[in-house]
């Protein structure tokens, strides 16, 4: 069984590596000559990788680099264990973020269903996680020291599957009250408290619906995310429900608060590891009263052997 990404807190001496990119030359006797203005006008093109530096607009504010890579992505990937920030805490919970048997995209069971990129695939066709422009951005704080690590993607679309034991973060789901009202969901603890470090629920804060001493339950809007075994990762189109692409989704690391920017403006991520799963998920309170409190999601198909670990 593999175990990747397994990592203490950041430390003050963090660093970072990056990919040396090597060239292969022709072995053919060749002259090297500058290209003149028309030949050049007659050349369209952008630099496959891209450096962008923002500093801060004081001397206090942190300044950040950014590295994007302009490739277009489509992937089908399982790992059997996936977990970070695992150092010691008051929280019983030993790591920020653990997820077992995650899996990026899916393999399709029925041709005729309508995927969540909006296209058909033929039975045991692969339906691939879209993830485009790939990037990774460092941000220093005003003392020069390097406190957040981020990687992320432009662009991204399709399903994300898991055992979720611990997140840490924020997952963009709604939640729609027997009063018919919308509220953007939060990650809770066990009390239904808003919490989001090492949470294992989700749905309203306890104390914004009035329920803070009711406990955890359907009837306080709150949920076990344990029992979401698919999430599609996307945004949600307000006008049919379906999924559009996101400019959100990353995953990051943090020896201080950081705030990272977004689509929307800025989230702020706390001392250790911090995932931004945006999601076009709606939970129906009155769905779930009326189907006695049951809820959740189906995982959906990862792998072509059934190997009786529920992921066929």
């Amino acid at each position: 069984m593999s175990k990747i990404a397994n990592y203490s807190k950041l430390s003050p001496a963090v660093s970072a590596a990056f990919l040396v990119m090597g060239a292969f030359a022709s072995a053919a006797n060749a002259e090297l000559r500058p290209m003149g203005d028309v030949e050049l006008s007659a050349h369209v093109g952008q630099a496959m990788i891209a450096f962008d530096t923002t500093d801060g607009v004081t001397p206090t504010d942190p300044s950040t680099t950014r590295v994007t890579m302009g490739l277009n992505t489509e992937f089908q990937v399982n790992i059997n264990d996936f977990e970070i920030g695992n150092y010691s805490t008051a929280d019983t919970l030993t790591s920020d973020l653990n997820i077992s048997n995650l899996s990026y995209g899916s393999i399709s069971t029925d041709a005729a269903k309508v995927q969540i990129d909006g296209k058909t695939y033929a039975a045991g066709q692969i339906v691939p996680f879209m993830a485009n422009d790939p990037y990774f951005e460092m941000t220093e704080n005003s003392a020069g020291e390097l406190v957040g690590f981020r990687v992320g993607f432009n662009e991204a679309r399709g399903q994300l599957s898991g055992d979720f034991k611990s997140l840490s973060g924020n997952v963009g789901m709604q939640v729609l009250d027997t009063a018919g009202v919308t509220h953007q969901a939060s990650l809770l603890d066990a009390s239904g408290l808003a919490d989001n470090t090492r949470a294992t629920h989700i749905g309203i804060d306890a104390n914004a619906s009035g329920n803070a001493a009711a406990g955890c339950t359907v009837a306080t809007y709150c949920y076990d995310i344990s029992q979401f075994k698919t999430l599609d990762i996307g945004e949600r189109n307000t006008a049919n429900g379906s999924t559009d692409i996101t400019k959100d989704f990353f995953i990051s690391m943090q020896k201080e608060d950081v705030a990272w920017s977004t689509s929307a403006g800025t989230i702020t991520a706390g001392q250790g590891a911090f995932i931004n799963l945006p999601t076009s998920m709606l939970i129906d309170a009155a769905a779930v009263n009326a189907n006695g409190g049951v809820y959740g999601t189906p995982r959906v198909r990862t792998e072509y052997i059934d190997r009786g670990a529920g992921l066929f």
